[in-house]
């Protein structure tokens, strides 16, 4: 006997001929069901009740393989759904059911952290524009207030106490112009605006830290939310991450220096998203190179953990990177002397030509 599961049904076969059969039924969702059984590599009722029919039965499916059947080359005939009663018009109804299912399976956590992202960084930069345009503005009618506090303590002023009067510091002797009911109005409107994107920025970031710690807490750990959440999204995902060389991990962000390396022959980028870490940019140039490197290969150490084993390796490999590192500052303590780069043998060529 040979069992051949369709579209429409699973059919017991003798030398070509049904001899028994179980349809699916006429409807495009419970055929959307069984199709994506079948892609889950799942045995069938359906087919589980013909494998009980006979004592052996062959298959032309692995997948079937475990639930008892016996693997053959044999190739099935080929059954007309018409001939069942079924129309085509059935079975694009029932693709159509499962493509929608493939859609929804296919977006993940990882895709509302890339969004995330890229709203985070929209949102920053609207309130620095935003920022800049009121210091400008506002600096006419009271210049001497930008050094005096932060920028969310400018932003909290301006919208609150509006002109310099009403200020909580010394204005005495302000070079500013004097400031209008209208423009005054304006000012505050326009310092709310600003506000408020800043809270919305700062809400993102929470939800984008919140978002990484759950899917990858060790890259998480070790190299800080914010950068881990933009290296997940730079790569693709956790196992994209995770599949990653350190080499690449070391260059995600830094695309654009890559491509034009090696287009013109420029020199190479040392590092990408990770020069954000105090650890790469507060340390010397000579010295970034090779703490990029290092630490990428600790990412990539913490990303298959957070990919593949659910382990908590991040304080152990912090530990092992701050010896790396601390090693590196000490074999590259002294600036290293640059030699002079030889000139091109085709441009010495035409400087001889030139002179001639």
């Amino acid at each position: 006997m040979l069992l051949l599961t369709t579209w429409f049904g699973s059919f017991l076969l003798d030398e070509g001929t049904v001899v028994d059969k179980r349809l699916f039924p006429m409807d495009a969702n419970a055929l959307a069901d069984r199709l994506a059984q079948v892609e889950d590599w799942k045995v069938l009722d359906e087919e589980r009740d013909l494998l009980a029919r006979a004592d052996e039965v062959f298959v032309i499916e692995p997948r079937l393989e475990r639930a008892g059947g016996n693997r053959t080359p044999v190739r099935p005939p080929f059954l007309k759904p018409e001939d069942f009663g079924y129309g085509r018009e059935l079975l694009h109804g029932a693709m159509v059911q499962l493509a929608k299912r493939r859609m929804r399976k296919a977006i993940g956590p990882e895709d509302h952290l890339r969004h995330a992202v890229g709203a985070l960084d929209e949102l920053q930069e609207e309130e620095n524009v935003l920022v800049e345009r009121l210091r400008e503005w506002y600096g006419l009618h009271f210049p001497e207030l930008a050094p005096m506090v932060d920028t969310a303590t400018y932003v909290e002023l301006v919208s609150i106490h509006g002109r310099r009067e009403r200020m909580p510091m010394d204005h005495r002797e302000s070079v500013g112009a004097d400031l209008a009911e209208q423009e005054e109005a304006e000012l505050k409107a326009l310092a709310g605006l600003a506000k408020l994107v800043a809270d919305r920025r700062r809400a993102v970031e929470a939800y984008v830290e919140r978002s990484i710690r759950e899917l990858a807490p060790n890259v998480s750990e070790l190299a800080g939310p914010i950068i881990a959440a933009r290296l997940v999204t730079l790569a693709g995902g956790v196992e994209d991450l995770a599949r990653a060389p350190a080499g690449t991990v070391q260059l995600l962000g830094a695309e654009r220096a890559l491509f034009r390396h090696l287009r013109t022959g420029s020199r190479p980028p040392k590092h990408g998203v990770l020069f954000q870490h105090p650890w790469v940019h507060g340390a010397p140039p000579w010295q970034r190179g090779a703490i990029a490197r290092a630490f990428a290969a600790k990412i990539s150490l913490a990303a298959r953990a957070d990919a593949y084993t659910k382990r908590k390796i991040a304080p152990d490999l912090l530990k092992n990177l701050e010896v790396g590192l601390e090693q590196i500052r000490r074999r590259k303590a002294d600036k290293p002397m640059r030699a002079k780069r030889d000139v091109a043998p085709k441009k010495r060529a035409h400087r001889r030509r030139m002179r001639r």
